[in-house]
């Protein structure tokens, strides 16, 4: 190891350097052999060098901690040209493709907005550069613009979420139980003290979930788990934070007073063990078997995993076990490593991905699970759907969704096509940047178009293919129960 000396290293030095030879001198005057002198001195060179490479230890590992949590606080727009990914080429790469901070925003109410965020994340064009460094440019300025473009696969997911207890639904998950269960896993990690419009991300999840438990029917069972909770505010080092889950109000019908009291209590601080939280699920629902129980989990977290586990893995292997959950993942102001990561573990979960970048979204992401809710009180007054019904809805909810990402598909195009016209005029980007972009927007565009138009076609006769199997299996118990086939 290489340690740097200072000036004021080196004076000590010499003046060390020079009582040691004037104690030699005096020793040998007094007749102490050389050899010994030697020998001590050799001695206390070892201790003094064991006590400064423990010292220099401790900064070390001080040093690594600090440069963890700096990753860990790490913005969301920082080396952006370096770290944008590739342009997705298919359905999988898109639905899996982080959302940009422009998504949702509109070109005609907040054109000056969106052109300073794009002055703030990338350089000016001013004058010819090579294709490299555009490309580079494109990747970087087409993420900011990136909506969130949800995977039409899950649409069945979320379909079985709909209409749950509905003739036709095979996987017992979705099916209702008496008894439904809900665990809320908030992420206390040290970035989500991040502020959002003047609030910390932490205080709007508080809310948020507060809002959420507080109205869910009477008889559901309430369960809060955390982590990130433990960290430098608490005196605990990463390794120390990593370790620490803790589920800190038990599964039971809420006490809205107790609840909120002990939610309110926790400072954002550590790190992101989303794996280990995860292995705690099946703990914390053992009395609560998947036969005879709805068990639900809602984790809230602002990034991936920073402590080395594997939370898709984890997800996975609870969703096959007996407890059956489902594990929905809503993605709090994510990075863009982030996103992709919580995607992939909420749909090993067997649920769904909400991404939100504001109070407003995450509070739409909680309106969703109370409208679950609400269904679940509905199927036990016995307000159940026909599989007509079913289909007929099925069929709705799949021209809603795939007419929304076309919709999606179309304001991304504006949003990009406009503000790069403005930047433009700005004299930000110059006549040649702005053609290239517009040839890179329209192949992304025509794209998703083709992709929206195929995977249409695949849902549509998929429904109709489950329809036709569910009314065959009620003809059958039909004539089986009334001896018709006879």
């Amino acid at each position: 190891m290489i340690h740097k000396i200072n000036k004021r290293n080196i004076f000590f030095i010499l003046i060390l350097g020079h009582l040691i030879f004037l104690f030699s001198c005096s020793n040998e005057e007094n007749g102490q052999p050389a050899d010994e002198l030697s020998q001590e001195e050799e001695a206390s060179t070892e201790a003094s060098e064991a006590t400064r490479e423990v010292d220099e230890s401790k900064g070390d590992e001080t040093s690594s901690q600090d440069e963890a949590m700096d990753e860990e606080m790490r913005g969301p727009l920082e080396d952006l040209m370096d770290r944008a990914p590739e342009e997705p080429k298919n359905l999988e790469e898109i639905v899996h493709y982080p959302t940009g901070p422009l998504a949702g925003r509109d070109y005609k109410e907040e054109m000056e907005e969106m052109k300073q965020v794009v002055k703030d994340s990338l350089p000016a064009i001013e004058e010819e550069v090579d294709e490299e460094y555009l490309n580079a440019w494109w990747r970087a300025y087409r993420y900011l613009f990136a909506e969130e473009y949800p995977n039409p696969d899950q649409i069945i997911t979320e379909m079985n979420l709909d209409y749950f207890g509905s003739p036709g639904i095979e996987d017992p998950r979705y099916q209702f139980k008496e008894q439904v269960n809900v665990l809320v896993i908030l992420d206390v990690s040290g970035s989500m003290g991040n502020s959002i419009e003047g609030r910390t991300m932490m205080d709007i999840a508080k809310d948020s979930i507060s809002d959420f438990t507080s109205a869910l029917p009477e008889n559901t069972n309430i369960g809060l788990r955390v982590y990130g909770h433990e960290g430098q505010r608490t005196g605990k080092s990463k390794e120390q934070s990593c370790e620490i889950s803790e589920l800190v109000y038990d599964m039971q019908p809420i006490n809205n007073g107790e609840f909120q009291s002990v939610i309110k209590s926790f400072e954002p601080t550590g790190w992101t063990p989303i794996a280990l939280a995860l292995e705690e699920v099946k703990n914390d629902f053992s009395e609560f078997p998947g036969e005879e129980n709805t068990n639900l989990v809602y984790v809230v977290s602002d990034g991936a995993e920073t402590c080395g586990g594997d939370p898709v893995t984890v997800a996975q292997g609870l969703s096959e076990s007996n407890i059956q959950p489902i594990i929905n993942v809503i993605g709090f102001n994510v990075d863009l490593e982030g996103q992709s990561h919580l995607r992939e573990i909420a749909e090993a979960g067997q649920g769904v991905y909400t991404n939100a970048g504001n109070e407003a979204q995450l509070q739409e992401a909680f309106d969703q699970a109370e409208e679950l809710m609400r269904k679940w009180e509905e199927w036990k007054n016995d307000a159940n759907k026909d599989a007509g019904q079913q289909r007929s809805g099925q069929q709705q909810e799949t021209f809603k969704f795939m007419s929304e990402w076309l919709n999606t598909n179309r304001n991304e195009d504006n949003n990009l096509t406009f503000v790069t016209d403005e930047l433009l005029k700005d004299g930000y980007i110059t006549a040649e940047v702005r053609q290239f972009i517009r040839e890179k927007s329209d192949e992304r565009y025509n794209l998703y178009v083709e992709i929206h138009d195929q995977k249409h076609d695949e849902l549509m006769e998929e429904i109709t293919n489950n329809y036709e199997k569910i009314t065959s299996e009620i003809d059958e118990q039909y004539d089986e129960n009334t001896g018709s086939s006879e």
